[in-house]
């Protein structure tokens, strides 16, 4: 592995860094989402 980033260098972008923070990011906001809707399910709240 770290052979391969010195053949890489420092010049791209690294995009397998961002995985976990985007996912991270992704859980949050698609499990505030279902939390909503089942909330208003449950409830019978206003629907938005």
């Amino acid at each position: 592995m770290k052979r391969r980033f010195q053949v890489m260098g420092k010049s791209g972008f690294n995009f397998k860094s961002m995985y976990w923070p985007v996912a991270f990011i992704n859980g949050l906001f698609f499990g505030g989402l279902a939390l909503r809707k089942i909330r208003q399910y449950w409830e019978g709240g206003p629907m938005d």
